[in-house]
Order: structure tokens, then C-alpha cells, then sequence
């Protein structure tokens, strides 16, 4: 049953990365994950940062819309191009970082603990096992890294350009050392095999 699981999902994957639909930069650790015979990734994303517009009288986690986001390091010029979006009715703009995160089915409760016992040893220390089945276990993968900050309320901007540059850069920086996390997880990935 794992094994076709796994099967099935790489053929899905293929056909995301032939139409575009997968982020590239978190392939070299995904392609690596896939070649173990207990694991197999569900979805990956290498964290990103982000301008998210919610709005008034809607249901937010349906009607809410990204006005930039970013999975490089992005720059003051994107934020004023993403601000530029915005409408003039909202309730809230928040600038938010996400952490990089990874999605791994593994074979049993052995695989489990193993991998997120490399994964927490190795920096990425908000990972945890998801969902438990007949089937597979999910372990999500991920740093603690993560912002929230709240730009705008109302219709107007309630932070100043200074602020704005502030949160550009600690997010960036951030993301880096959720990225060189993931790295470091990666270099240790041939423990699974011992």
C-alpha cells in the first residue's frame, strides 16, 4: 500500500514540476527524500515572504488575496509594486513570512521518529507528525521562522516606509537561516539509511 501511495504521488509530482507548478529551489531536497524506500514527499515549499490583503464583511480565509509574494529575496521595489495592488476597501494588509516546509510520508512509526529526530536536530524544530494512518504517517518538516505583522487597517497604511524596509529585511534574514537549516537537514539525510 506505501509503495503504491509513493508511486502514485511521484507521478503527480512529475506532472506538477512539467506544468510549472512546483517550486524549483526546494527540488534538490525533495529529489533526495524521494530516493529513500520509507519516505516520499507530499508537498514542499522553500518559504517565502508575502503583502496578504483581507477583506471587510468576507470571509478572510476564502476572499483574502496575495498582492506580492515572493519565494526569492525580495526587494523594497516589489513591496511599493505589491502596495500598489491594494483596494480601497480592506479591513487588513499584513506582511508575513513563511516558513520553508516540507510534507514527508514515511513508512511506519520507526521512519517517523527517525526523521523527525534528524529534522528537530538539525534546526528545523517546529516539524512534527501530522496525521497517523493505516496507510502512512505524515511528518511536516518545517522551521519556527514565521512573521505576521499587521501594515494597514481600514484602508490606510498605519506603518511608515522605514517600518516597511524593517520588516523586508528581518524577514529576508530569516528566511536565510530557515533556508541554511534546511540545507544542514539535508547533508544529514544519508542517517536515515543507517
Amino acid at each position: 500500500m506505501f509503495n503504491d501511495d509513493k508511486e502514485f504521488t511521484l507521478k503527480k509530482l512529475q506532472e506538477a514540476l512539467d506544468n510549472g507548478f512546483v517550486d524549483l529551489e526546494v527540488m534538490y531536497l525533495v529529489d533526495k527524500i524521494n530516493e529513500f524506500k520509507d519516505y516520499y514527499t507530499t508537498s514542499s515549499c522553500i518559504g517565502r515572504c508575502g503583502i496578504i490583503e483581507f477583506p471587510k464583511d468576507k470571509n478572510p480565509k476564502i476572499n483574502s488575496r496575495w498582492l506580492g509574494k515572493w519565494h526569492h529575496y525580495a526587494n523594497y521595489d516589489e513591496i511599493d509594486e505589491a502596495l500598489l495592488k491594494k483596494s480601497e476597501n480592506f479591513e487588513k494588509i499584513s506582511f508575513v513570512l513563511n516558513s520553508p516546509i516540507l510534507h514527508v510520508a514515511s513508512r511506519n512509526a520507526d521512519t517517523s521518529k527517525k526523521l523527525l529526530e534528524l529534522a528537530y536536530h538539525n534546526g528545523l524544530k517546529a516539524s512534527s507528525i501530522k496525521s497517523i494512518s493505516s496507510k502512512r504517517y505524515i511528518v511536516e518538516i518545517m522551521t519556527t521562522a514565521k512573521m505576521d505583522a499587521p501594515i494597514a487597517y481600514d484602508g490606510k497604511m498605519v506603518v511608515n516606509r522605514e517600518y516597511l524596509d524593517i520588516l523586508l529585511d528581518e524577514g529576508n534574514l530569516k528566511l536565510k537561516h530557515a533556508r541554511k537549516s534546511l540545507k544542514r537537514f539535508y547533508e544529514k539525510l544519508n542517517e536515515l539509511q543507517d
